[in-house]
C-alpha cells in the first residue's frame, strides 16, 4: 500500500464532525482541505484539530507521525470551489437539513474531478435524495460516523439507489486504508444501520426512564456493564445463536410484544426539551450536569474511549486469527 491513499481529500463542513473527519483523513492523504463558510468556524474547527492530534499522538495512534506532520497537511477555507477542485475524495458534513445537503452536492457535482467519490456524512437523511441533485448520482455515497469520529473505528458505507460499485468500493478502500472499519449498508432507509439499532435501544431505555422503572445511571449501568462487554465479543445476533435459538425465539414470543413503541418516550424527551433541558451543555438533561465543565466531561469521555476502542480492536485481531465466519474474518481485514 502507498504511503498516501490521496493526493487531495476535502471536507465541506467545519462543525464537530466534519473537523474529525478531517484528522482521519489527514492520517492518509498529501492534503486536506476543510471547508466552512465562516471563518470563526475554521479557526474553532483547527483548535480542536490540535487537541484531537495531540490526544491521538499521546497514544501513539498517529501512524508514526507526530501532531504537527499531521496538522501540516490541513488547509482552511471559505470557498467551496477551492476545498473541492482537484479533490479525489469529498465528504461532506454540513448541517442535517436535506435542502442544504443538496445545494452542497449541486455545487460539488459541478467543481470536483469527474471521477471524485462525494460521500456525505448525514446520520439519516436519504442517500439517494441528496445524490438527485447532481448529474452523476452514480458517484454519491454515504460516509456515516459515529461520534467521536476521530476515535470510534465504525463508518457506514452506504448505497444509493444510483451509487455504483465503484463509489462503495472506493469508498470502503479509503477508509480502510485509514483504518476504519467500513460497515457497507446496502439499502438506503432512515437511520441506516447504526443509528436504527441505536435509536431502538434509546427509545426502551428513555420509555423505563420515563416510567419509573429505574433510574438514569441504573439504566446505563445495565448497558455499559451489562450488555456493552459482551456486544465487544460477540453482536447481538451472533449472541443469540451462541445461547440457541430455540431459547431465544420463546423470550421473543414474550418479551417483544411488551416492549414500549414511540408515544411515551418520545412525549418525555419532548418535555425535557420543551423545559429547557438539553443535556450537558444546559447543565441538565437525563442527568444533572450543574458546575460541570462541559469540554473537561467530553475530553475524559474521550480519552475513555480512545482506550476502550484499543482494546477492543487489539481483541477484535487476536480473535481473528482463530476459526470464526467468514463474514467476520473478511470484516476484520
Amino acid at each position: 500500500m502507498r504511503q498516501y491513499e490521496l493526493d487531495k481529500a476535502a471536507v465541506i463542513g467545519a462543525g464537530l464532525t466534519g473537523g474529525q473527519i478531517t484528522l482521519v483523513l489527514a492520517l492518509g492523504s498529501k492534503e486536506v482541505v476543510l471547508m466552512s463558510r465562516r471563518q470563526e468556524t475554521l479557526n474553532r474547527a483547527l483548535r480542536d484539530l490540535r487537541r484531537y492530534a495531540s490526544e491521538l499522538h499521546g497514544k501513539s495512534l498517529l501512524r508514526g507521525m507526530d501532531s504537527e506532520d499531521v496538522l501540516a497537511r490541513i488547509r482552511t477555507t471559505t470557498s467551496t470551489e477551492e476545498a473541492a477542485i482537484n479533490a479525489e475524495f469529498v465528504v461532506e458534513a454540513v448541517t442535517e437539513d436535506l435542502n442544504n445537503k443538496r445545494e452542497v452536492f449541486a455545487k460539488l457535482d459541478r467543481i470536483a474531478p469527474l471521477d471524485a467519490i462525494l460521500a456525505s456524512n448525514t446520520s439519516s437523511l436519504p442517500i439517494t435524495k441528496i445524490a438527485e441533485a447532481t448529474q452523476r448520482p452514480e458517484r454519491v455515497v454515504g460516509s456515516h460516523f459515529v461520534q467521536p469520529a476521530h476515535i470510534v473505528p465504525i463508518v457506514e458505507v452506504v448505497r444509493g439507489s444510483k451509487t455504483s460499485d465503484r463509489a462503495v468500493e472506493r469508498s470502503c478502500e479509503v477508509w480502510k486504508s485509514l483504518d476504519k472499519i467500513p460497515i457497507v449498508v446496502n439499502v438506503d432507509l432512515p437511520g441506516f444501520l447504526l443509528n436504527r439499532l441505536q435509536h431502538a435501544l434509546v427509545r426502551e431505555a428513555t420509555a423505563l426512564l420515563a416510567r419509573g422503572v429505574a433510574s438514569a445511571e441504573d439504566i446505563d449501568t445495565a448497558v455499559t456493564l451489562g450488555l456493552a462487554p459482551r456486544f465487544t465479543v460477540s453482536g447481538p445476533l451472533e449472541q443469540r445463536d451462541i445461547n440457541g435459538l430455540a431459547m431465544h425465539v420463546r423470550v421473543a414470543s414474550y418479551l417483544w410484544n411488551e416492549l414500549d413503541g414511540w408515544e411515551v418516550p418520545l412525549a418525555y424527551l419532548q418535555a425535557k426539551v420543551g423545559l429547557g433541558e438539553l443535556g450537558l451543555d444546559a447543565g441538565r438533561g437525563y442527568y444533572d450536569w450543574t458546575g460541570l465543565d462541559p469540554g473537561r466531561v467530553r475530553g475524559e469521555r474521550d480519552e475513555a474511549l480512545i482506550e476502550r476502542t484499543r482494546q477492543t480492536l487489539e481483541t477484535l485481531r487476536d480473535r481473528a486469527t482463530r476459526p470464526r465466519s467468514l463474514r467476520s474474518q473478511q470484516v476484520l481485514k
